[in-house]
């Protein structure tokens, strides 16, 4: 009894980490270009309209913005409805311990659920208004309620299969790879023989209720809105393991042999765990089967493979990686636990290559209004211009739209340039085509109220000096 307790307070005090970690950014970080477009449709006044809004802009289903949705009728501000990926991360690293109880040791459990309480990747969505934290929730969900039906099969408990899939299929697309996983175990694994069948006809089940969204699926799909994947690249999937947890060293040679790493640390666990029960085949299966599933599919030319898309893989990843390490041998087990230790401290140090997070688009706002910016002024930005857009329309008086513009001959008399987190007013005596330090800008201006000197292209294409 003393242990299942301390097993609980463990538990409890990973959530809290995960929490905590996750808290600051929702009251301290500016919504960025994703958040502007999930605050959009959570301001839609009518359950249809709001649908309809996912269908038209969004790629993913519509199940988070109903609960984010709900929160904003019941008057939640804005900000707050963020706390919905805090609360799914806080139980998704107390979920995480519990899995990893039946294949480790406490320390290790403990280890799994706080690489998932401070991993880089999960942090970062844990705080925004986006879905990619439920989606990481209900995939260990899914694991739980699985086990759960193989130990003793019921209805209710098949009940809770069958929701859960549904629950999840109406999250995010990708949820679809991790139940393919779930059904190549069902069938191919001899020790759930007992309920093969009833754990699938409840996976048919949810999978049918989530279906109900499939014609809308197609129509998003065929909006083209995985233009910045780019092409396959094996690299980018070898990657997926540990840059889930950390990004330092991405995109170097030092990253590569990071990536390798990660990878061969998760392989080495999903082979021990698949050795010792089938419940371990099942995690070795959901780490590592959604990812070879999504490279299939992007190598075939669908461009959707992208990290925070197979964040739900990560609850798994972690556990085969603490399964790994669980098995070092005693002599170098203080060595592993230090390099252990200094991976889940690298996403908080200047290494861990996130770019210093989200811009605060919030504070250029504030600032382009200091400096006497009004609707019709055009305001300079430099590379893509796509970041800045609708965060800065989001934070303006009166949410102006900014559309990129055409130069003509004619000289603006003045614009504002926004360069990094600086924002400064120019004056100008020649077409903004030739000024030097305009080169490479993109100018943004409102189309109902831009100046002669520029011409909206309403098709928000990006146009760039040469």
């Amino acid at each position: 009894m003393r242990g299942v307790d301390l097993n609980r307070r463990v538990m409890v005090t990973v959530g809290l980490v995960a929490a905590a970690v996750r808290l600051p950014g929702v009251y301290t970080q500016a919504f960025w270009q994703d958040e502007v477009a999930s605050a959009r449709i959570l301001e839609e006044p009518t359950l249809r309209g709001m649908l309809t809004h996912v269908a038209r802009t969004e790629s993913t289903p519509p199940l988070w913005y109903v609960l984010g949705w709900l929160l904003r009728r019941a008057g939640t501000p804005m900000q707050d409805v963020r706390l919905l990926s805090v609360a799914a991360g806080a139980l998704l690293a107390v979920l995480v311990v519990d899995l990893a109880l039946r294949f480790v040791p406490l320390p290790f459990a403990a280890l799994a659920g706080l690489f998932v309480a401070l991993g880089g990747e999960l942090v970062g969505h844990g705080q925004e208004l986006r879905s990619y934290e439920l989606l990481a929730l209900l995939s260990v969900v899914l694991a739980r309620c699985l086990l759960a039906e193989v130990e003793a099969p019921s209805r209710r408990r098949e009940l809770a299969l069958g929701a859960t899939v549904a629950a999840g299929g109406l999250t995010h697309y990708f949820f679809a790879f991790s139940v393919l996983a779930v059904l190549a175990w069902l069938w191919l694994d001899r020790g759930v023989r007992a309920v093969r069948r009833s754990a699938t006809a409840a996976i048919l089940v949810g999978a049918s209720v989530a279906a109900a969204w499939g014609p809308v699926m197609l129509t998003q799909f065929h909006q083209g809105r995985f233009w910045w994947i780019g092409s396959f690249r094996l690299r980018a999937v070898i990657a997926v393991p540990a840059r889930l947890f950390t990004s330092a060293y991405s995109d170097t040679t030092v990253g590569i042999a990071v990536s390798v790493a990660g990878l061969a640390l998760v392989a080495a666990g999903c082979v021990r765990l698949s050795r010792a029960s089938a419940a371990g085949r099942l995690v070795a299966a959901l780490a590592l089967a959604p990812i070879a599933e999504a490279a299939v599919v992007w190598a075939g030319g669908m461009r959707i493979f992208a990290l925070r898309n197979l964040i739900g893989v990560a609850p798994f990843v972690a556990v085969a990686a603490v399964a790994a390490l669980a098995a070092v041998p005693r002599r170098v087990a203080v060595p592993t636990w230090v390099a252990a230790a200094a991976l889940l401290v690298v996403p908080f140090t200047p290494f861990a290559g996130n770019g210093g997070g989200t811009p605060p688009y919030d504070a250029m706002a504030r600032a382009l209004v200091a400096e006497g910016w009004t609707p019709s002024q055009p305001v300079a930005v430099f590379g893509n211009f796509y970041p800045y857009r609708a965060p800065l329309e989001w934070y303006l008086p009166h949410q102006p739209v900014l559309d990129a513009s055409h130069l003509t001959s004619r000289v603006c008399k003045s614009l504002y340039v926004v360069r990094g987190d600086d924002v400064q007013r120019l004056h100008l005596n020649l077409p903004i085509r030739a000024e030097p330090e305009l080169r490479g800008a993109t100018i943004l201006v409102n189309p109902a109220a831009a100046p002669s000197c520029l011409r909206p292209i309403r098709t928000g294409r990006l146009a760039a000096l040469s």
